[in-house]
């Protein structure tokens, strides 16, 4: 079995690769000098694959007011443009599974993340269609949605405060990345039937609207 990963490098990238790997699932996950997801690029050399996951992400922060037309869409061409372009590009085997990293900003937000929300909120409607147009292949089509994941990103977008209160009033504590990587080998290998849904790993976060 063989997977495609992008933000293989990332804090949730390299451990969705490691339990991957230690399933003897194949991996192939170039850096992002490989692959620069920011313009044109070629996966022609790919071999086919059985499982498309993509991983590669980034958050600007700014209020409305600031933002400028190229940041958003360098934004959007990383988080959910290319996401699109490889799914066509990719020779993804039939009965395989895609998974798109998503993130409870998908169906959440906040403020000073409007181009973070907006590329994730078209993520997930690229999700849904996919998961219908690829159902003819027996294509799985999935997003899975983490909160807050105690990785450098995260600590990066918010305070030792802020994390501290997280942990503290998150139900169930900031989500531990091993769970989102466990629920791709789980939707990697046994899947056949959840397609087009976006499954949230948030420790209860978006119950409570903290």
């Amino acid at each position: 079995m063989t997977v495609f990963l992008t933000g293989g490098n990332g804090g949730i990238g390299s451990v969705i690769a490691n339990v991957l790997k230690e399933k003897n699932i194949e991996v192939i996950a170039p850096l992002s000098s490989q692959l620069n997801l920011l313009k044109s690029f070629n996966v022609d050399d790919i071999k086919p694959i059985d499982a498309f996951i993509h991983c590669a992400g980034i958050n600007i922060l700014n209020p409305h007011e600031k933002i400028n037309k190229q940041e958003l869409l360098d934004v959007f061409n990383i988080n959910t443009f290319s996401f699109l372009e490889l799914c066509n590009k990719l020779k993804i085997n039939n009965n395989g599974n895609i998974i798109a990293i998503g993130s409870v900003y998908a169906t959440e937000t906040k403020e000073n993340r409007i181009q973070y929300v907006m590329s994730k909120h078209a993520m997930y409607g690229c999700v849904k269609t996919l998961a219908l147009e690829k159902a003819k292949n027996k294509i799985k089509v999935n997003m899975i949605s983490p909160g807050f994941v105690d990785t450098a990103l995260t600590r990066k977008n918010n305070s030792l405060e802020r994390i501290n209160y997280l942990n503290e009033t998150i139900p169930l504590g900031m989500t531990d990345v091993y769970d989102i990587a466990n629920l791709c080998a789980y939707l990697i290998q046994n899947n056949n039937s959840i397609t087009g849904q976006n499954i949230q790993i948030d420790g209860g976060y978006s119950l409570k609207g903290i």
